[in-house]
Parts: structure tokens; C-alpha cells; sequence
């Protein structure tokens, strides 16, 4: 019995050995030259700033340069009886031109938009923090995107 527990000690010690994360920068085949911002917002700020860590791989042949343009939006998505709103709904638009080191004309125009629906609340200030957390939570999966659509390029 004891030879039994060893074994699965031993084997949930060095049985996760090779883990390695998803959006590792290890595997990606192509590099980031530079990130140009059209419209200098805090929204394309987080998002390169998200993608910064694949300008680090240049052993890879393709590099490539971005353009990249982003605009929130909320919209009143609904109302109650009394007027007052009840619901908004929060729009990330994002449009990247990836150019290649070498060209002036843009190898793809990539076009995302994630949205998100959300109560209205009677306290401002949370309410102004679940907004930051929804526009953070939004920012990650546009970049997690971009990422994989470079990364098919």
C-alpha cells in the first residue's frame, strides 16, 4: 500500500512537467517591428502594451509592422418604466493594418469588435470600476485575437 501512495506522489510531482502556456511567445513564428497608435487613446495603449512581448522574438523571419486604431463606445441598451436607464452595452472597436518589414502596403486589415451588456448600478463608483474591469476583460481577448490571426498570417 505504501508503494502504491509513493508511486502517485511521484507521479503528480514530476507528471506535469511540460506544462507551458497557451500564448507563450516561445512558439510564435513571427516577431512585432513596431506598433504604431493612429489615435493615441488608453485603449490602443493596453493593447500594445498587451503585444510588446512579441517584439522580443526576432530570431523568427516574419516581422511585421502594426497600425493600430481602437474606439470605445456605451450605448443605453435599455430602459425601466420610469425612464431611468437599466442597461448598457459597452463596444470595443479595434483596426489593425499589418504591414510587412519591407512594404508600404498592408498585408491584412484586420477588423475586430467585442461587446459586452451590463446592469446599471446604484453605486457610481462601482459601477465606474466594473466598467474598467469589463474594458480590461474586453482588451484581453482582442489581443489573445490579434495574436492568433498574426499568427496565420
Amino acid at each position: 500500500m505504501n508503494k502504491i501512495i509513493l508511486y502517485f506522489c511521484f507521479f503528480l510531482l514530476f507528471g506535469c512537467a511540460g506544462f507551458e502556456p497557451l500564448f507563450s511567445s516561445k512558439n510564435i513564428s513571427y516577431y512585432i517591428i513596431e506598433i504604431e497608435n493612429i489615435n493615441k487613446n488608453d485603449v490602443t495603449k493596453k493593447i500594445s502594451k498587451k503585444l510588446s512581448v512579441y517584439k522580443k522574438n526576432t530570431n523568427s523571419e516574419k516581422g511585421y509592422l502594426l497600425k493600430l486604431s481602437a474606439d470605445t463606445r456605451n450605448i443605453i441598451v435599455s430602459k425601466d418604466a420610469k425612464g431611468q436607464v437599466s442597461s448598457y452595452k459597452m463596444i470595443v472597436d479595434v483596426n489593425l493594418e499589418v504591414l510587412s518589414n519591407n512594404s508600404t502596403l498592408p498585408i491584412s486589415v484586420i477588423k475586430l469588435t467585442k461587446d459586452f451588456i451590463y446592469q446599471d448600478q446604484k453605486n457610481k463608483f462601482e459601477q465606474k470600476q466594473y466598467k474598467k474591469d469589463i474594458l480590461e476583460n474586453l482588451i484581453d481577448k482582442i489581443s489573445q485575437e490579434i495574436v492568433i490571426k498574426l499568427q496565420s498570417l
